[in-house]
C-alpha cells in the first residue's frame, strides 16, 4: 500500500463480488495494479461531472471505496459531493449514476445511498455490465434502475476474510503471542489461531452492515422478505432474470436511458 491511509481504505468489511476481489488482490501481488496517486487526485479534484441535456451524469466505476485509491474506481464521498452539487445546480434538472461496478468496501456505502435516496431531483440509476453488491445498494436507492441486457446485478451480501496462519507460523517454528488489554484486542494476529470466538465476532459485524443493506434494498425496492431473500444469497443475476426479481425496472441501452430520462 503506498501509505497507512491508503491501507486503511482498502482492509475494510467489503460488498463486492468475492472472485473480483481474489483478482484484484492477486494483480496487486503481481504488480499489476499500480498507479500514481498523486495523478489520481489531481484527475478527481473537486466535484467535476458532465452534462448532458440538462442531466448531470455521474460515475461510479469500478471498485467503490470511500476515498480515491491509486488502484482505481471510485470513491464515495467525491461520488456524494457530485449527487449534492448537482441537487443545487440550476443547470441541471435530473441525475444518471452510470453505474459499471464490483463493489467496494462498506464504509461509505450506506451514506451513498443515504444521498441518492434523498436527492430533490429524479435521479435514475443505469447498470453497464455489472451491478454489483455495493454498486447495486447504491443503485437500490435511485427512483428508477435501467440495466443493459447483457448486464449482470446482485452478489447482495457482505463478508470479510480472516486468516488463520498459525499453521504456518507453527511450521516456521515461530510462537506469536499477542500481549493485549482485552479478549478481542489483537484478535486474527497474523501467526495466532483464529477460534470460534473471534469468527463468532466477525459474524456479528458482517450480519451489521447486511442488516443495512437489507433495509436499503427493501426499502428501495419494495421489498417483501420473502422477495428480498430470493435475492441475497450473494449471486449475481442476467439482466431478464434481475428484470422478474425486481432488482431493476427496465432493460435498456445507456443512450435509451438518458432519452427518457430528459423527457422526464
Amino acid at each position: 500500500m503506498h501509505n497507512k491511509k491508503c491501507a486503511a481504505m482498502h482492509l475494510d468489511v467489503w460488498c463486492a463480488r468475492t472472485d473480483w476481489v481474489k483478482e484484484q488482490v492477486q494483480a496487486i501481488k503481481a504488480g499489476a495494479l499500480i498507479a500514481d496517486p498523486d495523478k489520481i487526485a489531481q484527475t478527481y479534484n473537486g466535484t467535476g461531472y458532465p452534462i448532458v441535456n440538462g442531466i448531470a451524469v455521474i460515475s461510479l466505476d469500478g471498485s467503490l471505496m470511500k476515498g480515491w485509491s491509486k488502484y482505481g474506481g471510485t470513491s464515495t464521498m467525491w461520488a456524494r459531493a457530485a449527487i449534492r452539487d448537482a441537487d443545487n445546480n440550476k443547470d441541471v434538472k435530473a441525475i444518471m449514476l452510470h453505474i459499471d461496478s464490483p463493489g467496494g468496501t462498506s464504509a461509505g456505502t450506506a451514506e451513498l445511498g443515504d444521498d441518492i435516496r434523498k436527492s430533490k431531483k429524479p435521479i435514475n440509476a443505469h447498470i453497464d455490465d455489472l451491478g454489483a453488491s455495493a454498486a447495486y445498494w447504491a443503485a437500490s436507492q435511485a427512483d428508477y434502475i435501467t440495466m443493459n441486457k447483457s448486464g449482470l446485478a446482485g452478489s447482495i451480501g457482505v463478508y470479510a476474510a480472516i486468516h488463520d496462519t498459525s499453521g504456518a507460523a507453527e511450521m516456521a517454528g515461530i510462537k506469536v503471542h499477542v500481549v493485549s488489554t482485552g479478549e478481542y484486542k489483537g484478535s486474527g494476529e497474523d501467526g495466532t489461531e483464529i477460534t470460534e470466538k473471534d469468527l463468532a465476532h466477525w459474524q456479528t459485524i458482517v450480519d451489521s452492515h447486511f442488516l443495512q443493506f437489507e433495509s436499503a434494498v427493501r426499502t428501495g425496492r419494495t421489498m417483501i422478505k420473502a422477495q428480498f431473500n430470493k435475492v441475497s444469497d450473494g449471486r449475481v443475476f442476467s439482466a431478464n432474470k434481475a428484470k422478474s426479481l425486481n432488482l431493476v425496472d427496465s432493460i435498456e441501452s445507456f443512450d435509451k436511458a438518458m432519452k427518457r430520462l430528459a423527457i422526464g
